[in-house]
């Protein structure tokens, strides 16, 4: 399986309104379909069942807002540049919140870049 595809997004609104990565016929979706205030709810979800689900709340009783998800591909200088690692990543206004291929996660504040 490609690294960028172990993963899928989902994010819901607090309507209750859920936009997934794939729609029903497997088309690739925009996250931006949603007011990112009304976001709630994002999760990273595991095509590998051995893999762990993660999901980020959004409390906005307490300050939070979501910002952006956004993922990015490293690769391996080699001749053939294969992809070494794809990284999903969830940007509020107080952290970023990183889900690696492997299902490892960190959480940076939310100005901080990750290098691999």
């Amino acid at each position: 399986m490609k690294l960028n595809k172990i993963y899928t997004w989902e994010l819901e609104s607090n309507a209750g309104e859920i936009v997934a990565q794939y729609d029903e016929k497997g088309d690739e979706q925009s996250w931006k379909k949603l007011d990112t205030e009304s976001v709630v709810r994002i999760s990273f979800i595991p095509k590998i069942h051995l893999l762990p689900r993660h999901d980020v709340f959004i409390d906005h009783s307490k300050g939070e807002m979501f910002i952006r998800r956004f993922a990015r591909g490293f690769l391996k200088q080699s001749a053939d540049f294969n992809l070494a690692e794809y990284i999903h990543c969830c940007v509020t206004n107080r952290y970023r919140f990183w889900v690696f291929s492997s299902g490892r996660s960190i959480i940076t504040h939310n100005e901080h870049e990750l290098m691999v």
